[in-house]
């Protein structure tokens, strides 16, 4: 069966930035991926892991969660680990009903609420967003078939 691939999409190789794996004790988890070789973990000339909070939407209704984040390198793209440490969020609902494991590809973007507006019309839901203002990022619900959420965030 032929593929053809929409040549207007975001989602190109070339966009592509990182998977997002939820784990429930990110301290654990890097303990354990470390010691079989993945990693190493860490933020850019800091700690092991940030925890950050977030302002933004969730199911459509104003949220406030936060998570701690840790990286490691994976060739040209990252592991990101995501921890929820607060409030309700994507990855806490994530968590409760799915349990730990990968929950998002993501994909940069020049403008996220552009490209928001965009998936939107296209009839794709959006999960959650935050910081639309500046730096952001939204999850958008593309795990209808396959159970993989889409993050769309701020090329830097």
């Amino acid at each position: 069966m032929e593929q053809k691939i929409p040549e207007n999409t975001t989602f190109k190789p070339e966009n592509y930035h990182h998977v997002g794996v939820i784990v429930r004790d990110i301290e654990k988890t890097v303990e354990y991926l470390t010691s079989i070789g993945i990693g190493p973990f860490g933020i850019k000339d800091g700690p092991l892991y940030v925890e950050v909070p977030f302002k933004g939407e969730f199911h459509g209704k104003p949220a406030e969660w936060k998570v701690k984040i840790s990286n490691a390198k994976v060739g040209d793209s990252e592991l990101e680990l995501l921890q929820p440490s607060g409030g309700e969020s994507a990855l806490q609902e994530f968590l409760d009903n799915h349990g730990e494991g990968l929950h998002h590809i993501a994909y940069l973007v020049d403008d996220v609420q552009a490209e928001i507006e965009k998936q939107v019309k296209q009839g794709v839901k959006v999960i959650t967003s935050a910081n639309l203002e500046g730096r952001g990022f939204a999850y958008l619900d593309t795990g209808v078939v396959g159970g993989i959420v889409t993050e769309i965030r701020f090329r830097e």
